[in-house]
């Protein structure tokens, strides 16, 4: 008996040991954990998808549009310039700061209204300044979509009021709001809690208004892993809530943590589970992943053996820094394929000199590489040259050296003569025939 419960014990903890090795990485969200219908948790540097839940299912964006208005605004206008609303300014539904006509602001105090009170007249007003008229702004947000690699929007309006042919997917969400994050005006102002304009002679008073992202500056609690805990998360520091009765509550946040900003992008879901999924996503990101360099910019990836080169080796390196996500616990490692471009001489520094295929993980990704010293040519006048001056060159290199280059200028002048002689000819029989 003492032998049976010997074993017993030990395979108790050998079971023990590998339930918390299982558990050493917190599991995603489950599906049904996530309250809302659509959502995904996008690491920025990468891009890398770490959890989606029906990421690319047609879905309203509502006001969480205006992280494209605004981001248009931000490539288009000055921030300094002033815009006075026009007389004929069109009525505008919805959230507003209820422009009055002739009243004037700067675009920066515009893209503030825009993104923190989500001002739906304001979305108007840049949109009109910017193309003409909204129909014309609307063909620009579609043709900046297709650019940051978006396949599932389409926009008809520019405050994301609802229309039927108005959509887009948390995947292009996220895409969207992590371009609009390399902005660094639109990181300052989706960060701001509060918006205070100052009075205008329509509107004696200050407009002041709270961020609608309660994640910046909401004590109100919300349940999250069992206990009750505000809103407000020091992580997060952006981006846009939106709401329609079509589209419900809509959320795209982002924070930062570790090092690492995490996007997160919940649709349709409830006022107080918007932020519950939203934190329950980014913490997700936040403890489990950590952000590996694999390659730096501009170091020496390899070198290549350059025939009749001075230098006689050609270092390469990509342009780019080249990182991977991978849970905390997991070690790195890459695979590298190089291709070097049929290279002439001269080669400068910088210069296009082929490409290199990373594999990491299960993501393979061709880079440009470049040249990072100039390689020069030995049969250079320059070259010969320095040969010549140079104090490890003795009497008898330097007296064949400076042969070499004596007969290549005379050769150079032998050629020069029988041209100049040819084109004497040409013309001597070109008079002839006239």
């Amino acid at each position: 008996m003492k032998l049976k419960n010997r074993i017993l014990f030990i395979l108790l903890i050998i079971f023990m040991s590998i339930q918390n090795i299982s558990y050493a990485i917190e599991p995603p969200p489950a599906q049904e954990e996530i309250s809302g219908e659509a959502a995904i948790l996008m690491e920025n540097e990468t891009g890398k998808v770490l959890y989606e839940k029906n990421a690319y299912k047609k879905m309203y964006p509502a006001s969480t549009t205006k992280v494209m208005t605004a981001l248009l605004a931000l490539e288009k206008l000055d921030l300094d310039k002033k815009i006075a609303v026009p007389q004929d300014f069109p009525q505008v539904d919805g959230s507003s700061m209820y422009l009055l006509p002739g009243e004037e602001f700067t675009v920066n105090d515009l893209i503030r209204a825009l993104l923190i009170h989500s001002s739906n007249d304001v979305a108007v007003l840049l949109a009109m300044e910017i193309s003409g008229s909204v129909e014309e702004f609307v063909k620009l947000m579609n043709e900046r979509a297709v650019e940051i690699g978006c396949t599932g929007t389409h926009y008809s309006n520019p405050h994301g009021l609802h229309d039927d042919n108005h959509y887009t997917t948390v995947y292009d969400m996220a895409l969207i709001s992590r371009e609009a994050m390399k902005n660094e005006t639109f990181r300052k102002i989706v960060a701001e809690p509060i918006l205070i304009l100052e009075p205008t002679e329509k509107t004696p008073e200050k407009r002041i208004y709270n961020n609608t992202n309660r994640f910046l500056w909401s004590n109100e609690p919300i349940v999250y892993k069992n206990q009750y805990i505000p809103i407000k998360y020091d992580a997060v520091d952006g981006i846009k809530t939106g709401f329609t009765l079509e589209a419900q509550k809509c959320l795209a946040s982002t924070g930062i943590k570790n090092g690492i900003r995490m996007i997160a992008v919940v649709y349709k879901t409830t006022e107080y589970d918007v932020f519950r999924d939203s934190r329950r996503l980014l913490d997700y990101g936040f403890d489990n992943f950590k952000i590996v360099k694999v390659l730096s910019a501009m170091e020496e990836l390899g070198k290549e053996a350059i025939k009749y080169s001075v230098q006689k080796n050609l270092k390469y390196a990509v342009t780019e820094d080249i990182s991977y996500i991978t849970p905390i616990d997991a070690e790195v490692s890459y695979d590298k394929k190089i291709e070097l471009d049929e290279l002439k001489l001269p080669i400068e520094k910088g210069q296009k000199v082929g490409k290199a295929t990373i594999t990491i993980g299960d993501d393979t990704k061709e880079y440009e590489l470049v040249a990072l010293d100039d390689v020069e040519s030995i049969f250079t006048f320059k070259h010969l040259k320095e040969l010549i001056m140079s104090k490890e060159t003795n009497h008898i290199k330097r007296n064949i050296l400076t042969g070499i280059i004596v007969f290549v200028i005379l050769l150079i002048i032998l050629r020069v003569i029988r041209s100049n002689i040819k084109r004497k000819r040409r013309k001597r029989r070109y008079k002839k025939l006239q």
